[in-house]
C-alpha cells in the first residue's frame, strides 16, 4: 500500500489501477472494466481485460518450489529478526506517544467534494463531507488514549463510515476496486491504541505500529495492564494458512486466521497441536484472554529460521490472493503481500511499498537502461530477500528462470493504450510469478510502461 499522504502521486498502473467503461454502458448490462468491441472491421479488436491470463502465468510456474534452490539458506536467526515483537507491541508502550492530529488528518484535507464518487457512482456532495468531518470529533483526538485489541480482522477507514469514496469512475485507473477510504486491514487480536471515538460512539480512530484509521467500536477491545503484561511475555506464533477457522475449547467459532497473523504461544504440545492465547470480548467493550489449540501444520514459532522449507510453507497459500486494496475483501495488495510473507520469519515491514523500499541495503536503478537494470538485478540481487521497487509497486525477486529475472507480486492490471489512443487496463487481479515485462504480448502494450522500465530500485532486506 502507498504513503498515506502521498497516496494519489503514488498511484500506480500496476498497484493501483482499474478500467471502467462508462456508467451508462455498465448499467446496460457491459461488463464494467473491459474494452467494448470496435466495429470498424478494418480495426483490430481490441483484447478483453480479463478473457485470459497474460502468457507469463504460463511460462513460469505459479508456485514457490521451482525457484527456491536459489534461495540462500540462513542457518542461524539473525539480529533483525529479534527486533519483531518491539515494533509489535509498540502502541502497548507506556511511552507511546500517537502522530499528531494534524497528521492523521491528512484524509479529510486530500479527499474533497472536488472529485468524488460514491457507492451508487455518482457525485458526493459537501454535506456529506461536512457530516463526516462533524462526526469525526476530532477535538477528542487522543483523550481516550486506552490500549486495546482487535476482536476481529478489521479495515481501517480514512473516514468514520463503511461507504467508499472513488475517483471518476468512467476513467481508467479509478472506480471499483479502489476507495480511498480503505487504508488497511487489521489481523484479528493485533494490538491497538484507542485515539477517541466518534461523535455518536459507532466508531472508534485506533492506531497500530504500522496504520490508522476509523473501525467500528464493537470491533475492538480494551486490555488491562496485566493482560497485556502477560500477553507480551509470551513467544509469537505466526499463522502460515489464509482462511483457517478458529475456536474455543466449546468448538465455537472465534475468528478466522490469514497467513502472518500471530497470536502469543502458550506451550507445544506433543499430540500435534499449539496451545495459543486468544482475547475474546468480556463484558462491553473489555477483552479476556483463552486458550485455543491450533494444529502444528497451520502455524510455527517465531522467528521462523530463513530456509526453503520454511518459505515454501509461507508463500504456496498466498497464490491463492486475489488482489485486494488496502485488504479489500480481506485480500492483499502487492505491500500487504511483501510484509505478510517475512513476517512469519521475524522481519518487520512497513505497510506501504515507498517505506518497504528503504528497508535493508537499498540500490538505485535510476539512470541506467532497461538492459542495464536486467543485468544489475541478475548480478546483485538476492533471491527471495531482495525487493523491486519501481512508483507505488513493490515485488519480491526470485531469482532467474530459463534465464529470465522473476518476481513475485499481486498486481491489479497492466496499462494498455486503445485504438482511440485512451488508457486501459488489462485485468490480472491476482498474485502471480511474472517476468519484468508482465503481459508485453497484449494488444496496445508498450515497453515504457513495464515493470522493467519503471523500475527505480531494489533493496536487500537483511542488509545494512
Amino acid at each position: 500500500m502507498m504513503n498515506n499522504k502521498k497516496r494519489i502521486t503514488l498511484f500506480s498502473a500496476f498497484c493501483s489501477t482499474v478500467y471502467l467503461a462508462a456508467i451508462e454502458a455498465a448499467l446496460l448490462g457491459s461488463i464494467v472494466g473491459c474494452s467494448l468491441p470496435v466495429q470498424n472491421p478494418s480495426v483490430k479488436h481490441e483484447i478483453s481485460c480479463n478473457a485470459i491470463d497474460p502468457k507469463d502465468l504460463q511460462r513460469f510456474p505459479q508456485k514457490a518450489e521451482p525457484y527456491l534452490g536459489a534461495l540462500h539458506e540462513r542457518s542461524a536467526i539473525m539480529p533483525l529478526q529479534r527486533s519483531y515483537k518491539a515494533w509489535y507491541y509498540q502502541v502497548w508502550n507506556a511511552d507511546y506517544s500517537p502522530e499528531m492530529p494534524e497528521t492523521v488528518q491528512w484524509p479529510f484535507r486530500i479527499y474533497t467534494a472536488k472529485d468524488a464518487y460514491g457507492e451508487n457512482l455518482r457525485p458526493l456532495p459537501q454535506s456529506w463531507f461536512d457530516a463526516m468531518r462533524e462526526n469525526a470529533n476530532w477535538q477528542q483526538y487522543n483523550k481516550v488514549a486506552a490500549r486495546a485489541i482487535a476482536l476481529r480482522r478489521i479495515s481501517l477507514r480514512n473516514f468514520p463510515t463503511d461507504k467508499p469514496l472513488f475517483h471518476d469512475p468512467c476513467k481508467a485507473g479509478e472506480g471499483f476496486p479502489f476507495d480511498y477510504l480503505q487504508n488497511s486491514t487489521v489481523f484479528a487480536n493485533e494490538p491497538l491504541y484507542i485515539s477517541h471515538y466518534s461523535r455518536d460512539g459507532a466508531w472508534a480512530y485506533v492506531l497500530t505500529s504500522y496504520a490508522t484509521g476509523w473501525t467500528p467500536s464493537d470491533t475492538v477491545a480494551r486490555i488491562s495492564p496485566a493482560q497485556r503484561h502477560y500477553w507480551q511475555s509470551r513467544p509469537l506464533l505466526a499463522f502460515l494458512k489464509d482462511d483457517e477457522a478458529l475456536y474455543t475449547a466449546n468448538h465455537d467459532y472465534l475468528f478466522t486466521a490469514q497467513t502472518a497473523m500471530v497470536l502469543p504461544l502458550e506451550n507445544e504440545t506433543a499430540k500435534g497441536y499449539f496451545t495459543a492465547d486468544a482475547a475474546i470480548e468480556h463484558g462491553l467493550r473489555r477483552s479476556r484472554i483463552i486458550h485455543i489449540s491450533v494444529p502444528e501444520d497451520d502455524a510455527a514459532v517465531m522467528p521462523m529460521q530463513f530456509n526453503a522449507r520454511n518459505m515454501q510453507r509461507v508463500v504456496d497459500g498466498l497464490f491463492e490472493t486475489k488482489y485486494g486494496w488496502g485488504g479489500y475483501y480481506g485480500e492483499r495488495d502487492c505491500s500487504s503481500t511483501i510484509r505478510d510473507i517475512f513476517a512469519p520469519f521475524g522481519l518487520w515491514l512497513p505497510r506501504n511499498s515507498f517505506k518497504q523500499s528503504k528497508v535493508g541495503r537499498v540500490v538505485s536503478l535510476k539512470g541506467l537502461s532497461d538492459v542495464q537494470k536486467r543485468e544489475k538485478i541478475i548480478k546483485e540481487a538476492l533471491p527471495f530477500e531482495t525487493l523491486l521497487y519501481l512508483k507505488g509497486h513493490i515485488m519480491l525477486y526470485l531469482g532467474t528462470y530459463n534465464g529470465e529475472p522473476v518476481a513475485l507480486h499481486t498486481i491489479w492490471g497492466i496499462k494498455i493504450h486503445k485504438n482511440d489512443g485512451s488508457e486501459g487496463r488489462y485485468i490480472v487481479g491476482k498474485t502471480v510469478v511474472s517476468s519484468l515485462e508482465l503481459g508485453k504480448e497484449l494488444p496496445g502494450y508498450r515497453f515504457e510502461d513495464s515493470l522493467l522500465h519503471r523500475l527505480e530500485s531494489m533493496n536487500l532486506v537483511f542488509e545494512k
